[in-house]
């Protein structure tokens, strides 16, 4: 029998969203709220505090680290609505580029970060993923990671897979349309069919959205929305980078500890609930997150995913600090 397990630390992967639209809602400076706890004070708690082997246990009920997740859902929804609020309000342009960084800053995490769980799932859980998803306008992801990534990890196949030789930039502006493909191919060979398939209803699904904001709320609304979209992807493609950068293998070959980078940096792991634990999750995708394990021949990058974030935009100094880290 499962029992209860209350885990109050997992309610720090709630900072970001609340700050979201606390900042949303009261406008001003406090718009930069969010900001400041994602890129001064979580890199810095990622080098102080240190890391956490400790792991939850094996019995432990869903309920409360459901709740976590869930929670995240609604506060998605909420944020958006309270930056359409803003930014319907807000003249100053520094302003509401500000919102827009914040704004993605929180669809990263409570959007991105989340449905990378729930997808994994079955049911309602995993069409709440979806919506997550859409808020990002990057439905395509589901089919991509699930039936692509995890099939192709770490090697030439794989396009979320980085190689030593790139940089974090280019990464990105290789990944994000290669990916993009590899979902029509997977949708294209799962329906038999050139148009009817899932990659294309998600299309359709995230251009007429697109249509609404536009033609019932203006241009300015359409491409704040687009800007804090911009702003999700960026960060989950370079959580894509940090994770999988110049660990290879041949497609033959099995997935081993060795195919992810892991972290226990504690703030990253209850701030993006598990994700650090990435080499567990490509041993076992369906694992729920509170159940990931840490591996101890598993490759471990040098802080967690919010420490990592100033060494990967800086190419040269993230090849000097992680080459000598490749196993």
């Amino acid at each position: 029998m499962s029992r209860i397990t209350f885990r109050p630390l997992y309610f720090l992967s709630l900072a970001i969203p609340f700050s979201v639209i606390f900042g949303n809602y009261f406008g001003g400076l406090y718009v930069g709220a969010s900001v400041f706890l994602g890129l001064v004070i979580f890199p810095l708690l990622d080098l102080l505090w240190g890391k956490g082997l400790d792991e939850n246990p094996e019995d432990a009920s869903p309920f409360f680290f459901d709740f976590i997740l869930y929670s995240h859902v609604f506060l998605q929804f909420i944020a958006l609505g309270t930056f359409f609020y803003f930014v319907m309000s807000e003249p100053d342009l520094s302003l509401l580029i500000l919102a827009t960084l914040s704004t993605g800053l929180s669809t990263g995490i409570s959007g991105i970060v989340v449905a990378h769980e729930l997808i994994h799932r079955k049911g309602i859980p995993k069409y709440c993923g979806y919506l997550l998803l859409w808020s990002a306008t990057y439905m395509h992801f589901e089919s991509e990671h699930v039936q692509g990534h995890h099939k192709y990890v770490g090697t030439d196949l794989d396009p979320a897979s980085a190689r030593a030789n790139e940089g974090l930039q280019y990464f990105f502006l290789r990944t994000v349309p290669q990916q993009f493909f590899s979902s029509w191919k997977i949708a294209h060979k799962r329906s038999n069919s050139v148009i009817f398939h899932s990659a294309a209803l998600f299309l359709l699904i995230e251009i007429s959205t697109l249509l609404v904001l536009y033609f019932l709320f203006g241009s300015l609304i359409f491409f704040a929305f687009l800007g804090q979209c911009l702003v999700a992807i960026y960060l989950l493609e370079y959580v894509n980078y940090i994770r999988h950068w110049g660990l290879r293998r041949e497609a033959k070959d099995r997935i081993t500890p060795q195919t992810s980078w892991q972290s226990n940096a504690r703030l990253s792991r209850y701030v993006l609930v598990e994700l650090t634990r990435h080499a567990d999750h490509h041993l076992f995708a369906n694992r729920p997150y509170q159940s990931l394990r840490s591996y101890e021949d598993a490759p471990n990058l040098p802080t967690g995913y919010f420490g990592c974030f100033y060494l990967a935009i800086l190419p040269p100094l993230w090849k000097r600090v992680m080459t000598p880290r490749l196993p």
